[in-house]
């Protein structure tokens, strides 16, 4: 007996779940899309909600997160700080009983930092489920001399500054959640995370709609090990957009020459094989 509370003890587990990355578009053109509509009415176009079939993903996604998370306390959930992440999230804290914690080292790539999006205060009165109190454990940056693309705020860099920015998370995250167990709501890009945190390649990393990657580390210094891909959610989710796939970094995001869309600024020497560990070298 003893053992095995000794061994449930040392468990520590990451859980990533990516958006549903895609809003809902309407055929008929007396019914415009919400991107359309969002830039009639001046929204914030890289902030969307998301569609009906990613609410019934999302609460399916709960739903088997509740399963194979029974025998593990949950800690805390991490969340990506733009809104169709906050609602992904939503069923599962309610399912879990654990509040959503705004992570802004989980924004998407191209982020926008500062008061560009809404804060945790201010979705709070919409999402109550969100921890007004939690403190983000990592800031983004916007690189000097860039602008997104799509709304030409300053913005992080894609995808160099990017992934040196997951990899900086990862460190984060192991040091301030040691030995205890953590679901995380992001983006598809996020397999930057998981390479860094497995010490891995990101050449076969993809990840699905809602698709589930599950880490685990046993022993206080030992590895990570990948229990669950999160490259389909074809286990628990019971239907998929046509318009949507399993998505993954490839040479074109480190090869992109500065100044043109969608990539933009210097990869500087990071490539696809960053967070592979050579001898007597360390990324993280």
């Amino acid at each position: 007996m003893y053992d095995v509370y000794i061994y449930i003890y040392m468990l520590h587990f990451i859980i990533f779940v990516s958006d549903y990355h895609i809003i809902s578009y309407h055929t008929h053109l007396s019914n415009p899309s919400w991107l359309d509509s969002a830039k009639e009415h001046d929204a914030l176009i890289t902030d969307p909600p998301l569609s009906a079939l990613g609410h019934r993903q999302a609460q399916e996604t709960a739903d088997h997160l509740s399963k194979i998370t029974t025998d593990n306390n949950v800690h805390q959930i991490l969340v990506s700080p733009y809104l169709r992440v906050i609602q992904t999230a939503c069923p599962t804290s309610n399912v879990l009983g654990v509040p959503i914690n705004i992570e802004y080292g989980l924004s998407e790539a191209h982020a926008t930092p500062g008061s560009v999006l809404p804060s945790p205060k201010e979705r709070f009165p919409y999402f109550p489920q969100i921890s007004v109190n939690h403190k983000s454990l990592l800031e983004v940056l916007p690189t000097p001399g860039y602008t997104c693309p799509k709304t030409g705020h300053p913005c992080e860099a894609f995808a160099g500054r990017y992934v040196q920015r997951l990899g900086e998370f990862a460190s984060i995250l192991e040091t301030t959640y040691h030995g205890k167990s953590v679901v995380l709501f992001s983006h598809a890009a996020s397999v930057a995370l998981v390479a860094a945190l497995l010490k891995c390649s990101m050449r076969s990393l993809k990840f699905a709609p809602c698709g589930i990657y599950h880490l685990e580390r046993r022993g206080n210094e030992g590895p990570w090990t990948l229990q669950r891909n999160g490259e389909s959610n074809e286990e628990y989710v019971t239907e998929n957009s046509p318009t949507t796939y399993p998505w993954g970094f490839s040479e074109k995001h480190f090869n992109e020459r500065e100044g043109k869309p969608p990539y933009h600024g210097s990869s500087e020497g990071i490539d696809l094989d960053y967070f592979v560990e050579k001898e007597g070298e360390s990324k993280m």
